[in-house]
């Protein structure tokens, strides 16, 4: 039987259990079992994860030295890199506070300590805020001012902008201190229109802020409620864009385990979500992938709202969330008939009627990031020209990819149909 490491890692990373049987079976990678190992961690985000649980079991003896050495070395330069956005990003915060700018930090340092233990263990590619519409003009002009260089974005609700640095890369440049970063201004956290899901629009708000403290630096930031909340959404907004970045599931899962037992946050989640039966239910698919994936606990608000999920949603988690978070990244892998658009059957469930046929039909036709190039395009005709946004698109690449995926796509309706004609399984998907 082929071993596939990666979900030898996720179990070994799982939040409970015996972790013997995946100490032994990492402990038998073969050099090539490692050479996609490897690979695999850094475009998850979880080679920092691994290393500190590899450490804290104290079986750093069934890592081969070059892998253990390699893991350290680009454990040491990621911290040297996030040192040096820590500076940057209260540089940025302390001129927002200067101009009057009505801000909230969402994500990447507000999540610490309560989503990560330690922000080295993260990679960080970006600062991302939620910015007060009428902030927005100047906090532009605020990131232009320190440094930084504004990007086209192909959502109205999101702004891009670009620290100098050397270009993104993969493996061991990525955790370079050199490498470039981002900021993301957010006028909204969910944009329905990019894959014409129900409107999930102001659930958050700078009015809602509260101040956390990392590093020595105070700041906006969001409650845990709707931090837990942001991530449900974040991880959401990755699924429905048909790949997702396996260490957004981790801290969720580290921030289930770490406040399980927590009543009275449960309850205010129970008050933030309200009558929002979209958002409860995706609260309970990301949840329950967590648990799948990692072992991580479900609250029991959680379990309740999961045995009254619909029919079709309930298929769609018992028998494909697992196999599907283990689908290549769609901008690097190539792989005979990817699963990524069997999400399609679970997005299906959530389209707001009043985005039409267009919308349905393009969401499978397409790469979704390619469907909102296309809109950009359509909007800005000078986009055409812009040689930057065109190499960031890996468009060759992506259109292999989802024409293979759309293949495995049409193969697995008959299947889909035939699952929603029985009852939906009650045992978890392992």
């Amino acid at each position: 039987m082929r071993r596939d490491p990666a979900k030898d890692i996720v179990a070994f990373l799982s939040f409970s259990g015996d972790h013997r049987e995946p100490c032994k079976a990492i402990e038998n990678f073969t050099p090539c079992n490692w050479e996609h190992a490897q690979r695999w961690l850094d475009d998850t985000g979880l080679a920092f994860y691994f290393l500190r649980k590899i450490k804290n079991n104290n079986s750093a003896d069934i890592l081969p030295p070059f892998v253990l050495q390699r893991l350290e070395r680009n454990l040491a330069s990621n911290a040297a890199r996030i040192e040096n956005m820590s500076y940057c990003f209260n540089e940025i915060n302390q001129h927002f506070d200067k101009n009057g700018v009505r801000y909230e930090v969402v994500k990447g340092f507000s999540l610490i300590p309560e989503f990560c233990p330690n922000a080295s263990l993260r990679h960080q590619a970006d600062f991302d805020y939620l910015i007060n519409q009428q902030s927005l003009p100047l906090a532009q002009q605020v990131l232009l001012e320190v440094g930084y260089t504004q990007r086209e974005s192909l959502s109205a609700k999101e702004f891009k902008f670009v620290h100098p640095g050397k270009e993104a890369a993969r493996g061991d440049e990525q955790y370079s201190p050199l490498a470039a970063h981002a900021v993301e201004l957010h006028t909204d956290i969910w944009d329905s229109h990019l894959h014409g899901l129900a409107d999930l629009s102001k659930l958050f708000t700078v009015q809602q802020a509260t101040l956390r403290q990392w590093n020595g630096f105070v700041f906006p930031s969001q409650t845990d409620e709707d931090a837990f909340l942001l991530q449900i959404l974040h991880a959401c907004r990755h699924l429905f864009a048909q790949w997702i970045r396996m260490s957004s599931l981790f801290e969720i899962g580290y921030f289930l385990n770490q406040r399980v037992s927590d009543t009275a946050l449960w309850e205010r989640v129970e008050r933030r979500i309200q009558d929002r039966a979209v958002l409860r239910e995706l609260v309970v698919i990301i949840t329950e992938l967590v648990a799948r994936l990692f072992d991580a606990p479900v609250p029991p608000l959680i379990n309740i709202w999961g045995s009254r999920i619909r029919p079709a949603p309930r298929i769609w988690i018992d028998n494909y969330a697992r196999s599907w978070a283990f689908g290549g990244l769609p901008a690097y892998q190539f792989s005979l008939f990817p699963r990524s658009k069997l999400v399609l059957f679970l997005q299906q469930q959530y389209k707001d009627p009043s985005a039409g046929a267009e919308s349905s039909h393009r969401s499978w036709t397409a790469s979704p990031r390619a469907s909102r190039l296309a809109s950009a395009i359509r909007s800005k005709p000078t986009l055409l020209f812009n040689a930057g946004l065109w190499r960031e698109q890996l468009l060759l690449r992506r259109t292999i990819f989802f024409a293979l995926a759309k293949a495995r796509y049409i193969c697995e309706i008959p299947r889909w149909w035939w699952l929603n004609r029985t009852p939906p399984s009650t045992s978890p998907e392992r």
